[in-house]
């Protein structure tokens, strides 16, 4: 049973990710409308509504006074997630957050007092461990595929964002850096596969400190780093597992660039990356010393489905059913990253007291 009619949709954040969420919206018209778009800057509001449809939003208040609106996709810089997602929710709209969920614990903390006091719910990526491999290897984890986990290794080696975005600047600002903006999408895969991280240590620098942008009207443009733009980050896990997470902003090609291994007492599971939907899955047997393709779940989608933690969130609208990007582990998740860096700059390990429910397998990995 579908919704009678499709639930509409403002985008709040018109920059280069909102191209990849709006395309993806518009595949499913059976179950989302997009009501429209707001930018802070004019000319990106014009622009993605001239292109994708909808209302170009004259302010944000605008987009919170539209009864049409029903979801609100926060996709505006990490340093705006807050000041955006905590007045959307008590204005009575969902909401889906880009990651981070926040830039401090305060702030996200009181997001998840917001929704509660509101009743709406807050959505927040990463999503991306709601793709096929990345649920084939959750699966695998879960059901005992290695035995019980003994370490984790896990990559975000992005590469230097400025020579491929004309607008990186925010990237390298305090509430960003590699940590925050793609290490996450690392953390949300591990902690859906073994849950809470206790203990955290960390080590943190900045390596390049200062960057040239190489695309788009400032490109030439010098500016400094002001986070580390090199993070690793020791986990402790609360089922006994320990890990290690490398998240990076530098110059150079890593063959370790994004992916996830888990080492058990009865072999390893290699998941390719933490980010594509189509990615492999391979599992060693530690008694027939043996690789072996691990079978997807289902087919799997090429590439990177935006739009399905929306459609995840307007399925559990309709039905009540679970969701599964929850604002509880993405709250786990900022902890942990923020309890990294600030191990690193204290030099002593930092203790994450947060906890949150495992979010379930999607129900066609079940």
């Amino acid at each position: 049973m579908t919704m009678k009619t499709p639930v509409g949709i403002a985008v709040v954040g018109c920059g280069q990710i909102a191209q990849h969420y709006a395309r993806s919206l518009l595949s499913r018209p059976d179950r989302v409308r997009l009501a429209g778009g707001y930018d802070i800057i004019p000319e990106r509001t014009m622009e993605f509504a001239t292109e994708y449809g909808g209302r170009a939003y004259p302010d944000f208040q605008a987009v919170l006074d539209d009864p049409e609106v029903q979801i609100v996709a926060n996709l505006t810089t990490q340093q705006a997630h807050a000041e955006v997602s905590e007045p959307a929710l008590l204005a009575g709209k969902h909401v889906h957050s880009e990651k981070p969920l926040a830039c401090t614990r305060e702030d996200g903390r009181r997001l998840l007092r917001a929704a509660q006091q509101a009743g709406t719910i807050l959505s927040c990526s990463p999503f991306t461990f709601m793709g096929e491999a990345q649920q084939t290897a959750v699966k695998a984890i879960r059901g005992g595929s290695v035995g019980r986990v003994l370490a984790v290794y896990a990559e975000m080696n992005w590469g230097a964002i400025e020579r491929h975005n004309a607008r990186p600047i925010p990237f390298y600002q305090k509430g960003a850096g590699p940590l925050l903006d793609v290490g996450v999408y690392a953390l949300t895969v591990l902690t859906a596969a073994l849950g809470p991280v206790t203990r955290v240590t960390g080590c943190a620098r900045i390596v390049q400190p200062e960057r040239v942008i190489g695309d788009g009207p400032d490109a030439g443009r010098r500016f400094r780093v002001e986070t580390p733009d090199q993070v690793v980050g020791c986990l402790e896990f609360e089922c006994g597992a320990v890990g290690r997470l490398t998240a990076s902003f530098r110059t150079g090609k890593s063959r370790q660039a994004n992916g996830a291994e888990f080492h058990g007492e009865l072999g390893s599971l290699i998941l390719d990356s933490n980010v594509l939907f189509h990615a492999g899955v391979e599992r060693w047997d530690a008694e027939q010393d043996h690789w072996s393709a691990v079978p997807a779940v289902r087919k799997p989608f090429n590439g990177v489905e935006w739009g399905r933690a929306v459609f995840d969130l307007v399925d559990a609208l309709e039905a009540g059913g679970p969701r599964h990007c929850t604002g509880e582990q993405a709250f786990h998740v900022l902890d942990v990253c923020l309890g990294v860096l600030e191990s690193a700059e204290q030099a002593h390990p930092v203790e994450i007291k947060s906890r949150f429910d495992l979010p379930p397998l999607m129900p066609w990995a079940e």
